[in-house]
């Protein structure tokens, strides 16, 4: 590139002729600090070279990555996505029970059951059998809160609600019936107040149909697994496997760092309960089959000792799902910790209304009972299609009555139903069929405090959403119009 040099004018001098004024403002611009195009041209043609060796640089990682790709085709993930279930191991809560809340002198009646609930499920021995593997159905877990902690450690990633199942316990074998140890149709759990036994509750409702264990595993006792269940057979069929009449298994809990659920006792609803009758009407006994029940509700409420000293009371409430009467009678617990249920004269039974459109919506008024602390009596409510196992379904929650004494006769216990039910919470979406009442929850299970603080009472349910699975929660009660709420 060509230059145009800079022309250097002669400066004026004392000898000099005084400068014209036009000469004079020339001199002074060129007195300026001129620009040095020289230099600046020299750092540009820099700049370019700069430039242009960073564009042949990308243009051969271009041309490399070109060849790369087009000579190895994109490779395949290692692992092909898939769907997984949601739900893993939970398909349903149809009962359950507080382990945590009562204490003697500080002392807690189960250690560590504080936040956590057994919960039995409702198989069956004919759904057994339809599993390739040849287990069977869980029965019997327990579940435990989501704790704060463990959430916060994990950024929310682990922790949540947790379940423990139980899937060595077996069930006693009646006289002359084999059931492969399996129970049928456990639909309510009722814990005994102020002790660590629980009752595990059938609902009678699958009696009168073959089970699945008709031939006996020599080495172990349990039914052979190549078997699967044939909704043909006879009766009169030797191989035939009959249901036992529904009963009720005492059994002692341990909620620490090792669970425990041991059957110490069975109770058959027919010693009872003469509800639960032949064809002909004459009361079942222990061995044979009639027409079957359907509770699902059971609760054990406890009146405080009428005196120091004396044993305290105790009351067996249960009712079956299409009805809304309650049944109760007296459960007696004596000093080796063997549960009698009944009294002479059998038991008392008082009915509640649901009120329209309640009495509409939910076509099972009563799938659960529990009894709180102060004698409150909780129950659910569920309304199932009957028509598959996609829902939509929808359920309540609500109080129906309490445990009192008498006003003019200290010491005489009553229950007490109420004509209506008062507190309500509807739970739309949901098929409840387990209600529990909860005391001294620790407080870093249901909030952001320390887990040596506890709530007061508090109520949990759990459902049975069929295809959908299970879940549990806690939910709020409140007053409600029953009349005018909508479901």
């Amino acid at each position: 590139p060509l230059v145009t040099p800079t022309r250097v004018r002669p400066t004026a001098t004392a000898d000099s002729p005084p400068c014209s004024p036009m000469f004079a403002l020339v001199a002074a611009v060129h007195a300026a600090p001129s620009f040095d195009a020289v230099a600046e041209l020299e750092a540009a043609k820099i700049e370019i070279a700069k430039l242009r060796e960073e564009a042949l640089s990308f243009k051969a990682v271009a041309s490399e990555r070109e060849a790369l790709f087009s000579s190895a085709p994109i490779p395949e993930p290692l692992v092909t996505p898939s769907f997984k279930s949601v739900q893993p191991g939970v398909f349903d809560i149809s009962g359950m029970a507080y382990l945590g809340g009562d204490s003697i002198a500080g002392d807690p009646i189960i250690a560590g059951g504080d936040g956590k609930f057994l919960a039995v499920h409702d198989a069956k021995p004919k759904e057994d059998s339809d599993l390739s593997s040849g287990d069977p159905f869980t029965r019997v877990s327990m579940f435990m809160l989501p704790k704060k902690e463990e959430k916060d450690a994990t950024d929310g990633l682990e922790g949540g609600l947790m379940h423990l199942e139980f899937t060595d316990l077996a069930f006693p074998d009646p006289p002359g019936i084999i059931t492969g140890h399996r129970s049928t149709d456990l639909e309510s759990v009722a814990r005994i107040p102020g002790t660590n036994l629980v009752l595990l509750c059938e609902s009678g409702n699958s009696a009168d149909k073959a089970c699945n264990a008709t031939r006996a595993d020599r080495d172990h006792g349990l039914p052979d697994p190549t078997w699967r269940y044939d909704a043909t057979a006879s009766k009169t069929d030797p191989t035939f496997c009959e249901t036992p009449p529904p009963r009720i298994y005492v059994s002692e809990v341990t909620a620490g760092e090792k669970p425990t659920v041991t059957i110490k006792q069975e109770i058959y609803w027919t010693e009872f309960y003469p509800g639960w009758v032949n064809p002909n009407g004459s009361p079942a006994n222990k061995t044979s089959s009639g027409v079957p029940m359907n509770v699902e509700a059971t609760a054990v409420g406890k009146w405080p000792a009428p005196a120091p000293g004396a044993p305290d009371l105790y009351v067996f409430l249960w009712a079956e799902r299409e009805s809304t009467t309650i049944h109760y009678t007296d459960l007696v617990l004596d000093a080796n910790n063997t549960v009698s249920i009944g009294r002479p004269g059998g038991f008392d039974s008082k009915s509640f209304a649901l009120p329209p459109p309640m009495n509409q919506t939910l076509n099972r008024p009563v799938v659960s009972l529990d009894v709180d602390d102060s004698g409150g009596i909780y129950a659910a409510a569920a309304y199932d299609t009957d028509v598959g196992d996609f829902g939509p379904y929808n359920s309540a929650v609500y109080t129906i009555g309490e445990l009192t004494f008498h006003p003019e006769f200290w010491g005489f216990p009553i229950v007490e139903i109420y004509p209506e039910p008062k507190m309500f919470a509807e739970v739309n979406g949901f098929k409840v069929e387990a209600v529990a009442r909860a005391d001294k929850v620790p407080v870093n299970m249901y909030y952001d405090g320390e887990a040596s603080a506890v709530s007061g009472p508090m109520t949990f349910l759990g459902t049975d959403d069929e295809n959908y699975g299970g879940t549990l929660r806690p939910i709020n009660l409140t007053l409600a119009d029953l009349e005018h709420d909508e479901l």
